[in-house]
């Protein structure tokens, strides 16, 4: 142990005993990650999200979104489908970087989430060559 354990038990009230239990035990489970106390519990955040992805799908039809092929730069603004359900993407990834980063999210729900997330960015596609692509 460090010089630092010892101020650092009396802080905390851990023993130095605790401490190395709690070391030890680190060592031993390098597979498991341990979340950190600051990070926001996630249950709330996916389930908002969740009301994000439907509220989508309900104003924005896929099919009408990926029948659109030819856009200019120039025009994709004033489009009136594509650019509501572009604008309507904004609070989805916001959602979906803000559960990335701040919260304990599984890996495997993160991964499910991310899915859900490019079928409805796919449908409303990038831009490339004024051609819309819905690949991507």
């Amino acid at each position: 142990m460090n010089e630092q354990s010892p101020e650092l038990n009396k802080n905390t009230h851990i023993s130095t005993e605790e401490m190395e239990e709690y070391t030890n035990w680190l060592a031993s489970h390098p597979e498991e990650e341990v979340v950190q106390l600051s990070q926001m519990e996630c249950g709330l955040k996916i389930i908002g999200l969740g009301v994000l992805f439907v509220n989508f799908e309900a104003r924005h039809n896929l099919k009408d979104l990926h029948a659109i092929i030819n856009l200019t730069p120039e025009d994709a603004p004033k489009h009136p489908i594509r650019e509501p359900a572009r604008v309507d993407l904004i609070p989805i990834v916001s959602q979906l970087n803000f559960l990335k980063k701040q919260t304990n999210v599984l890996k495997e729900k993160l991964e499910e989430l991310e899915i859900q997330y490019k079928k409805l960015s796919n449908a409303v596609g990038m831009i490339h060559k004024n051609i819309l692509d819905h690949t991507r």
